[in-house]
């Protein structure tokens, strides 16, 4: 069951920055959120499928129906050059009940496809909303690590270590950017080869800064 959320659209509509000011333990909220999205991910895939099948099979059927017209049309034409009225007019019956059946497989599969196309979207919509999310828990434990090794570096240094601790800080803080930034690179080029390039390319110039960075700590420490 849900946890934060009652409702897809809640989740769609979730500001998360709102939701972790508010909460007293922003990193435990963040995990009921996640788990709360990936849920309703799996959710809304399953239904996003069956949409889907759902509209094929309707528009299967529509298919199926206008062949039989044409069918039932050439059969009438059939029976009227044999001369047997009788078996032309039960043929038009039949066409006509098949016309007003793939008419109403239209109908329905228009339907069909306009919800599975909803689905769709906000099955996008979600998958972003989780990725949204994941990196927002990636950031918030990079940080919390951070904090820890400041904490242990400013014991470490002792009272005198104000200086260095403000260039390590900065220091820290430049390369969780650097990280954060590495990361949502990779997570965006994931899928499109074509930024493959771009992305060794940026990876290296993201090496080369935090190797000067480096050095140039080692030369002012």
């Amino acid at each position: 069951g849900m946890a934060v959320f009652k409702r897809l659209t809640d989740i769609l509509r979730a500001n998360i920055n709102a939701l972790l000011e508010k909460a007293e333990d922003p990193e435990k909220m963040l995990r009921l959120i996640i788990a709360d999205m990936e849920e309703a991910l799996r959710k809304a895939t399953i239904s996003t499928a069956q949409a889907m099948a759902n509209a094929e099979r309707l528009k299967a059927r529509y298919e199926r129906a206008i062949a039989l017209v044409e069918e039932w049309k050439r059969r009438a034409e059939e029976a009227l050059k044999a001369g047997d009225e009788e078996l032309a007019m039960r043929a038009l019956e039949k066409k006509l009940e098949y016309e007003s059946r793939a008419a109403q497989y239209l109908r329905a599969y228009k339907e069909a496809e306009a919800v599975s196309e909803k689905l769709r979207n906000q099955l996008d919509e979600l998958k972003a909303k989780l990725e949204e999310a994941r990196t927002r828990y990636t950031t918030l434990i990079a940080r919390k690590k951070a904090a820890e090794v400041q904490k242990t570096f400013a014991e470490y240094t002792g009272g005198f270590g104000d200086e260095v601790f403000g260039k390590f800080e900065r220091m820290e803080e430049r390369i969780l950017r650097e990280e954060r930034e590495a990361e949502a690179l990779l997570e965006l080029s994931k899928d499109d080869v074509e930024d493959e390039y771009e992305r060794l390319e940026r990876e290296r110039k993201l090496r080369e800064e935090l190797e000067a960075l480096k050095s140039r700590m080692k030369e002012e420490g």
